[in-house]
């Protein structure tokens, strides 16, 4: 006898479909997210740690500090600290915002081909 609640049905596969591109847009903001910008990393790490450096920066505008970036170290200042925090921020915001976008028009799909053209 035939077990008909296991049939996996074409609504069934596309939900799992769109399922599939919601990671895959997820996992490519991921990567966008921390691959860095204009020799500063990104990561979740840097993130952080940058964040942190911003505000003792905004504690005392006098502060400066050595800054390992990609190429090494260079001292940095309060308003150059402030600036890559800002850059970094706007970064990290835009690929979110992107995110945004897409995860829309992946619930809006109706077809397989509209999911494919769906791209980050």
């Amino acid at each position: 006898m035939i077990d008909w609640t296991k049939v996996i049905t074409v609504e069934d596969k596309f939900e799992q479909a769109k399922e599939a591109k919601q990671a895959e847009i997820a996992s490519a903001r991921f990567e966008a997210e921390t691959e860095g910008i204009n020799g500063i990393r990104t990561d979740r790490e840097s993130q952080s740690l940058i964040t942190g450096a911003a505000l003792k920066a905004m504690q005392d505008n006098t502060y400066t500090c050595n800054w390992k970036g990609v190429d090494g170290f260079v001292e940095l200042t309060a308003l150059q600290i402030l600036a890559i925090a800002d850059a970094v921020r706007a970064h990290v915001q835009g690929c979110f915002d992107r995110e945004a976008e897409l995860l829309p028009l992946i619930e809006a799909a109706e077809t397989l081909d509209d999911l494919e053209v769906i791209v980050w």
